[in-house]
């Protein structure tokens, strides 16, 4: 039954301010804005380095980390995507797609696994959102709606079926309410960052009918139906009428702008940071070690370990 008392009346003024404001991107005086995937080490790190100092500053880490990096095994996976938003050559913003795979699943199968084995069990192409930063002093610019657009994007061209992400209940209206997240999964302890987080999901089979419903309305400042319909050039083709590549055209390049990036510059930025944090590697399994070794080839023709 819809909420017509005066408090209903004023939450739906507030989610609507609140979404006027969303897509009113000050980009001014950023030197020569640009949203990207990461593809140099330079951009891996500057990208590890501010979810460090998010972190760290609030209180998710309880003492800076070496070389001021945070990153983990998911962050060098072969379909992970590093999305970044970039003041001509220095990252200010950063958004991490991970995708699910029988080696290492998710990060949040440490506290939501039940949850998302009855995805898998129904043969659902499952990602998870992570590390979601923007420094305070940039936040106001909702540099995250540009990261999120086209992370949107790329996940329609690769037929992901749902994107899951555990966030503080702090943060869970605002995904309710303005991106139209679902419930997934109680409020539990995160080891990882130990705070509270809920589990959160988007069904993408049904997302573009939801947005249309909710935000395709004269009756709304912002239009996020059309906002994240919108053709911005970020793939080179129309993925409504153009079918996902297999795991083998990925490899093989032939969709080079949207594919995953596995060739040999990746391997020697995985490389890179394996080397730099050797406990990394040590710790991961057997059957992890050959899933990495299989998707890049020259992973380990130098000496992985110092």
């Amino acid at each position: 039954m819809p909420d017509s008392g005066p408090n209903g009346l004023e939450r739906r003024r507030t989610v609507r301010i609140k979404r006027s404001n969303l897509l009113d991107l000050r980009l001014d005086d950023i030197d020569r804005p640009a949203i990207k995937i990461a593809e140099t080490q330079d951009e891996y790190e500057q990208s590890f380095r501010l979810v460090h100092d998010t972190y760290l500053r609030m209180g998710y880490l309880k003492e800076p980390q070496p070389h001021g990096m945070l990153f983990s095994a998911y962050s060098l996976l072969p379909e992970t995507v590093l999305f970044v938003a970039k003041s001509y050559l220095t990252v200010i913003s950063t958004l991490t797609e991970i995708f699910d795979t029988e080696a290492f699943g998710l990060p949040m199968d440490i506290i939501y696994k039940p949850e998302v084995d009855a995805l898998r069990a129904e043969g659902r192409r499952v990602v998870e959102l992570s590390a979601l930063v923007t420094p305070p002093k940039l936040r106001w610019r909702n540099l995250f709606m540009l990261l999120a657009q086209v992370m949107y994007q790329y996940s329609v061209y690769r037929g992901v079926d749902d994107l899951c992400i555990a966030v503080n209940p702090k943060h869970v209206k605002f995904y309710k309410d303005i991106l139209l997240f679902e419930d997934f999964g109680p409020e539990r302890h995160y080891p990882r960052v130990d705070a509270p987080a809920v589990a959160l999901r988007v069904d993408m089979r049904h997302i573009a009918d939801r947005l249309k419903e909710v935000y395709d309305s004269k009756d709304l400042d912002t239009n996020l139906y059309l906002y994240f319909h919108r053709m911005t050039g970020f793939l080179p083709w129309n993925p409504e009428k153009t079918p996902v590549p297999t795991e083998t055209e990925a490899v093989e390049g032939s969709r080079d702008a949207a594919a995953p990036f596995m060739n040999g510059r990746k391997a020697e930025i995985v490389r890179h940071f394996f080397q730099l944090f050797p406990s990394l590697w040590e710790g991961l399994s057997p059957a992890q070690r050959n899933f990495l070794s299989s998707h890049y080839p020259r992973l380990e023709e130098k000496t992985l370990i110092p």
